[in-house]
């Protein structure tokens, strides 16, 4: 599935969505104690909104007041007391074809890890569940790229689109994804 972001209030209302599908989905699984989406992997290059869609995500669910979303490049990894608690972490400070750290390795079956950089994996450090999310800037034409030579035409990368494909791995996040894109019908998001 592929969405378009046209600017900072788009980010803020597809993770707000998302968030929603994430605690619809653990409703409906309640009685099967656990199968929720338990891996995001938010995938980009710098400044695409990774952490921005984190920050609306978390502050959707409950117990959002308690936390403060930054972004963990430097700690690695931040918990917030949510329901379901999140554990958002930030590989890109890591090297490429990495494992995951051995903190986030079986979270417990009440929380979901959002996880900054996971292009950075190796690929069979990838949870087999996953749900991967990945933000890339609108194409620019040649006169609007910001060059030294042109700063006159220089085009700031919080006011350009965002392209987002989501790719399910699993059936859990194919159920997720199912739920999201039926979530994002009534929404202009969804091309």
């Amino acid at each position: 599935m592929q969405i378009v972001l046209a600017n900072l209030e788009d980010t803020d209302k597809f993770a707000k969505i998302a968030a929603k599908t994430l605690l619809e989905q653990k409703e409906m699984t309640q009685n099967e104690k656990g199968n929720f989406l338990h891996n995001l992997y938010l995938l980009g290059e710098m400044g695409m909104g990774k952490t921005t869609f984190t920050r609306s995500f978390v502050g959707a669910l409950p117990g959002a007041e308690n936390a403060e979303v930054a972004s963990p490049s430097f700690t690695i990894c931040h918990e917030y007391p949510t329901s379901p608690e999140i554990y958002h972490a930030d590989l890109y400070r890591l090297p490429d074809q990495i494992d995951l750290p051995e903190e986030l390795q079986d979270l417990g079956r009440n929380t979901l890890l959002v996880l900054e950089w996971g292009e950075r994996l190796h690929e069979e450090a990838k949870a087999p569940d996953r749900l991967e999310i990945l933000f890339t800037k609108e194409n620019l034409n040649p006169a609007e790229k910001n060059t030294s030579e042109n700063i006159d035409n220089f085009v700031n990368i919080c006011e350009l689109k965002r392209h987002v494909n989501l790719a399910a791995h699993g059936n859990i996040a194919h159920e997720f994804l199912q739920l999201l894109t039926k979530n994002l019908q009534n929404c202009s998001l969804c091309q």
